[in-house]
């Protein structure tokens, strides 16, 4: 699999979430900005989903027979904060997808 690219645009009534990749751009548009993004590999199932962390709404999701290591990797354009956390518990809506 190769890079996926995220980016985070404001406009004054919304926010545009451009996710870059393959070459193909996808953008979404939403009107509350998530203060957390939850991310989902599912290595066997085949997906990774990028979803707003409180409401459970799916931003971006693609399929992709995995076959090697899973390497991901953060960095912020602008000077700010990042916080990971790993092993939270899976939100409900994708216990049952």
């Amino acid at each position: 699999m190769r890079r996926l690219t995220i980016f985070c645009f404001p406009f004054s009534c919304s926010f545009l979430y451009r996710f870059l990749h393959t070459g193909v751009m996808s953008d979404i548009r939403v009107t509350e900005h998530p203060a957390r993004i939850g991310i989902l590999l599912d290595y066997s199932g085949g997906r990774l989903l990028f979803f707003n962390a409180e409401k459970g709404l799916v931003l971006f999701a693609i399929r992709h027979k995995f076959t090697g290591a899973a390497h991901p990797a953060f960095a912020l354009e602008k000077a700010g904060a990042l916080t990971l956390r790993t092993g939270v518990e899976l939100p409900e809506f994708v216990k049952h997808s």
